[in-house]
């Protein structure tokens, strides 16, 4: 390590340190935490069906328990509120037997209840950005997207409001639509295929007839009038519509569209946690997840939480599970910089770090520490491109920024080494866990990328609006939109602004196009290529950038019909080849984990996932006791 490297860390690690002076143990009129990890950002949220980030997945996998969950080490699919379960020789009917579960608050966790969380889950008014993983399911995009036609079965939800229960839907009536369209001014009717949330007071609003009966928003005219009933919302009928059942109170029963290899991997995934919708109805979103009405279901429940300092969860004594959790009290710590979390770790305040600055991986790595935990990840680091704003709409343009980058100097220059640049978007570890072999983007071709700014029509960048970076708050995110900045200026002539955003306003942005390039990064969800590319079909919540293609659209579509083999990995090459020349996004680099561990930590699951799960975590607590009280007499406590 350079000279004056060596110097910066003790200064570094000092003024770190006055910020993080007694976070890991101060809580007023509690006692320490048995364990202490540096999650890294505030969480955006609690509820598992509204969160895409793993700062919130780390704790929504330790409160909400899944139909199934995934072996710490191997990944495989280990049985969890299901104890077994069967497959249909199609693979196309899941019959899960579950077993007697429930909720922190003593509340059965049956298959009806799943049944009821999973609806919300698919509803458009939940607005949940994984919904799609669910579309497997017979019928669970078209109530997801929330499309009705004439002739179909539907369910309309009245605009009535039950006082006992003030935050759940309405009744329902349910019924054949006999007509889907609107009412233009003079009374005619324009029949449609229609989407099925009203669409406000407009004469171009959503309007439904079931039974000689016509419903409208509760805003739209004919209901003030009389003409219309007023209804919160149309969609296809779940009941009947959606392959989601339960045949009793101990069986779910799930019918998919089209077999899909990868469903059951799916099933343990956090967002499909199932939610107590007994408590969302009576406190309502996002009231729910306050520590004083929240109902758990996991291995711990949660015991307070104290925003932009920590989430502390207690073992669930409810949950089926009770028995192998061995640390009875854990804080999550929300703390963005690395040089603080780094600080904390080094003086035993934290047992675990899942951030640190690059400067400091690089010395961990040099030195081989064995704190630091190296992991290959299925997982990617990206920029997303707007390609609704002009001139990123142009893939020329998009071609020149990734053909003018030189991912091997940045990334080595922001990580130092054991981080592979990438050009393609699927990780190469999919190779090797699935067989898919991964479809790369043009390399770089700095000569190249200005005859495409050139042809776009920017010849050395002349006339080329300024554009944005943004990225979340992070060292490492700070020095690669650096250096992408001054190579883009060095190689094509234009000027790039950066913008450092907090981690809700950032995900926001993205989620409303309200940017122009992104940082971005994007971890398997499960063991399938799949995870990687379905985010990019038109309007996927996941999507992001306004990139869409019929084409690409169409082999998704084909893929999920198509068994697993050599065939659906020739369609997944011919889907992902569509975004290597469209470059809607720009990957370039394979992530890998990160974990600074500490040495009384003796058991800590490793996977290409970066998942660990809390309750699989074991401490020497005789070995940490010691580190702490080491700790305090060095006058590092308050």
């Amino acid at each position: 390590m350079p000279a004056r490297l060596r110097e910066l860390v003790p200064w570094l690690l000092a003024v770190a340190l006055l910020a993080a002076v007694g976070r890991a143990f101060w809580l007023p009129g509690e006692p320490p935490a048995d364990f202490t990890f540096i999650n890294g950002t505030e969480p955006k949220s609690l509820d598992p069906q509204l969160i895409t980030g793993q700062p919130e997945g780390r704790i929504a996998a330790a409160l909400f328990d899944r139909i199934v969950r995934w072996h710490p080490d191997t990944l495989e699919v280990m049985p969890a509120l299901a104890e077994r379960w069967e497959v249909s020789e199609d693979q196309k009917q899941y019959v899960f037997h579950l077993r007697d579960a429930v909720w922190s608050d003593g509340e059965p966790l049956d298959a009806p209840a799943i049944v009821a969380a999973w609806q919300r889950f698919l509803d458009p008014a939940t607005a949940a950005e994984y919904s799609y993983q669910l579309w497997p399911v017979r019928g669970a995009r078209a109530y997801g997207v929330g499309l009705v036609a004439a002739g179909e079965m539907i369910e309309v939800e009245l605009d009535e409001q039950d006082p006992q229960r003030p935050f759940a839907r309405g009744p329902l009536v349910r019924g054949q639509a006999s007509w889907v369209g609107s009412i233009a001014n003079d009374g005619s009717r324009q029949a449609s295929d229609a989407a099925a949330l009203f669409g406000g007071s407009d004469d171009e609003a959503v309007l439904v007839e079931v039974d000689g009966v016509l419903y409208a928003s509760p805003e739209h005219p004919l209901v003030a009038d009389g003409t219309a009933t007023a209804a919160r919302a149309a969609l296809p009928d779940f009941a009947t519509r959606v392959g989601i059942s339960a045949r009793d109170q101990r069986t779910l029963v799930v019918e998919l569209a089209e077999p899909t290899p990868y469903f059951l991997h799916v099933c343990g995934f956090y967002p499909l946690a199932p939610v107590p919708i007994h408590v969302i109805e009576k406190h309502g979103s996002p009231n729910w997840t306050k520590s004083e009405n929240i109902v758990c279901s996991g291995p711990y429940r949660l015991y307070s939480r104290r925003l932009r300092d920590r989430v502390r969860m207690v073992r669930n004594e409810t949950s089926y599970r009770a028995d192998e959790v061995s640390l009875e009290v854990v804080d999550a710590l929300a703390i963005d910089s690395g040089a603080t979390a780094l600080a904390m770790f080094e003086t035993a305040a934290v047992d675990w770090a899942t951030n640190l600055p690059p400067f400091a991986a690089k010395l961990f790595i040099e030195r081989d520490d064995p704190t630091l935990r190296l992991q290959s990840e299925l997982s990617i680091g990206f920029y997303r491109l707007n390609t609704t704003r002009p001139p990123l709409n142009d893939p020329r343009v998009r071609q020149a920024l990734s053909q003018a980058l030189d991912r091997s100097t940045i990334v080595k220059a922001v990580y130092g080494p054991g981080q592979p640049p990438s050009l393609s978007f699927v990780p190469e570890g999919m190779e090797t866990a699935t067989g898919y072999a991964p479809v790369q983007t043009a390399a770089e071709d700095a000569e190249e990328a200005r005859k495409l700014l050139a042809a776009a029509g920017y010849p050395g960048g002349e006339g080329f609006p300024k554009i944005t970076i943004t990225f979340n708050a992070d060292e490492g995110h700070q020095m690669m939109a650096e250096l992408i900045q001054a190579q883009w200026k060095s190689r094509l002539g234009i000027d790039v602004e950066l913008a450092s955003m907090e981690w809700g306003a950032f995900l926001d942005a993205q989620s409303r196009l309200d940017y122009w390039v992104a940082r971005a990064g994007w971890t398997a969800d499960y063991v399938d290529p799949n995870t990687f590319l379905d985010m990019f079909v038109t309007d996927g919540a996941n999507n992001q950038t306004g990139f869409s293609s019929p084409d690409y659209d169409r082999l998704i579509a084909e893929a999920s019909r198509t068994p697993a083999g050599d065939a659906r990995d020739a369609v997944f090459a011919e889907a992902e080849t569509i975004l290597m020349e469209e470059l809607p996004v720009l990957p370039l680099f394979m992530r890998v984990s990160k974990n600074l561990v500490a040495p009384w930590v003796t058991s800590f699951p490793e996977n290409s996932l970066d998942i660990h799960p809390i309750e699989a975590i074991q401490v020497d607590a005789q070995r940490q006791s010691e580190a702490r009280q080491a700790r305090r007499l060095r006058g590092a406590a308050p």
